[in-house]
């Protein structure tokens, strides 16, 4: 059984044919990225997602990737070849292109004209092309290719040590969280966060316009790592944004980064997904690399919850094989991973005193694998107890049993978890009925299998975990 949990970003690519359908039986959640497309393509593609995913009887969430305060090219009508050496311009957006020059960018930024300055370096497209502004006005800014490539529209900006005091959430971000809220979207992610105050906003802005979505925070800007701890108590979980870590950090820190904040919110018992160029040749290969897969592999074996494709589901020439492919390598690396009996990280110590769900949900985990038991079931009403067995457990897959199909979406996120729709009961005896009923109708129990329970008395009250029971069928 595959326990780490795959995400693929939709766009064009998927859209065609069956494409969609054949994905979506191996993806465990779906990723869309505000940064493109317009709201009713989104809207389509949204509508399209849910109802497949009823059809396959499958559980998958959809959140909505927010831009954030992130520069991009305009949109160009054919790439521009920026060659080495070349000299062209950055030009306002709405004003006329500079002619006798090599080459022409439109830049619908006004703010980067204020901050340019001769001598700034510029990475584009996540650092593939480098450029040196020479001069600057109010609306143009000269620069020279340092190393070259073909630019396409939309694609990042990164000017280095350029400072700008700027709210993390822009105007587009604003319409889109109105827009994710309105259309039910499972989670937002929020990119380019540097504390927890910036989480902290858009969870005031999506409980204002009626939302109740949780926060997954994208780490890619060097001040979040100063903060990983408040940004994490906040958040519903974290991704490591590699792209743009490896821009404003060097690519050669990546795979320690990747490690470290793994690490934190293994500690913080938080969901994370590892994303960008996971099988980034697959975008044109039908088959990835050896390094690709070893790297999906170490991001496994290091403890991400989820891996997740970008461009090579988005708009690569082979989508559905790269979520094949994915979750082959997926399921190999989940089989060598070494089974521990679970322990207690030294840093929850402290908090298993004061907190009895860590408590219960650790000794569930561990009673689960002293005794050989088929499943862990984690009751849970809003999630939390499911996303603290999914860190804590070992090798004993876990069902999170809930009545909120909402909740049950979210779960697609979380490794080794498997959503469990129940009824609503008003007893913990006919709960458990229930729930026995289930197990062996569609997952083959069989007599003298051991499960482990966690739930929490009274029923239905959110984080109120206290109690683990043992069942032998």
């Amino acid at each position: 059984m595959r326990k780490t949990k795959l995400v693929m970003t939709l766009g064009p690519a998927l859209m065609q044919g069956d494409r969609l359908r054949e994905s979506l039986r191996e993806a465990d959640a779906v990723r869309l990225n505000a940064s493109h497309g317009d709201p009713a393509t989104r809207l389509e593609a949204l509508q399209k997602v849910r109802a497949l995913a009823a059809e396959l009887g499958r559980s998958i969430p959809i959140f909505l990737d927010l831009q954030g305060p992130k520069w991009r090219i305009g949109e160009l009508a054919a790439p521009l070849e920026l060659a080495e050496g070349s000299e062209g311009a950055f030009f306002a957006t709405g004003s006329p292109a500079p002619a006798g020059l090599a080459w022409a960018a439109p830049l619908p930024h006004p703010e980067l004209f204020e901050g340019a300055a001769p001598g700034q370096h510029w990475l584009l497209d996540d650092g593939a092309i480098t450029v040196e502004i020479l001069a600057r006005t109010p609306t143009l800014l000269k620069a020279r290719v340092l190393i070259g490539g073909p630019l396409k529209g939309r694609k990042g900006i990164h000017p280095i040590g350029m400072e700008l005091n700027m709210d993390p959430l822009t105007e587009k971000d604003h319409a889109d969280i109105r827009w994710g809220v309105e259309h039910e979207v499972d989670l937002f992610a929020q990119s380019f966060v540097r504390r927890a105050s910036d989480v902290q906003q858009l969870q005031a802005i999506i409980q204002h316009l009626g939302g109740t979505q949780p926060i997954i925070a994208k780490i890619e800007h060097p001040a979040a790592l100063s903060h990983m701890d408040e940004i994490l108590d906040v958040s519903w979980g974290v991704m490591v944004a590699r792209g743009d870590l490896g821009v404003e950090l060097g690519v050669e820190r990546v795979p320690g980064l990747q490690k470290q904040i793994i690490r934190a919110a293994r500690k913080a018992l938080k969901p994370v997904i590892t994303a960008t160029q996971m099988l980034e040749s697959m975008i044109e290969h039908a088959q990835p690399t050896r390094a690709e897969a070893s790297d999906v592999a170490n991001a496994i074996w290091d403890g991400t919850d989820a891996v997740m494709l970008s461009a090579e589901s988005a708009t690569g020439a082979h989508p559905v094989e790269a979520v094949q492919w994915l979750a082959r390598i997926a399921a190999e690396a989940d089989a060598n991973v070494k089974q521990r009996t679970p322990t207690l990280p030294d840093e929850l110590a402290e908090k298993v005193l004061s907190r009895t769900d860590i408590s219960v949900a650790f000794a569930a985990c561990r009673t689960a694998d002293e005794i050989n038991a088929r499943w862990i079931v984690a009751f849970t009403e809003g999630g939390g107890t499911a996303r603290m067995v999914s860190r804590l457990a070992g090798r004993t897959p876990v069902l999170g049993a809930t009545v909120d199909e909402v909740t049950a979406r979210r779960m697609g996120l979380l490794r080794g978890v498997t959503a469990l729709m129940i009824p609503r009961v008003s007893s913990t005896d006919e709960m458990v009925a229930v729930v026995r009923e289930l197990l062996v109708t569609k997952h083959q129990l069989k007599n003298l299998d051991r499960v482990v329970m966690t739930m929490g008395l009274p029923l239905w009250k959110t984080g109120s975990t206290n109690t683990m029971k043992v069942m032998t069928f």
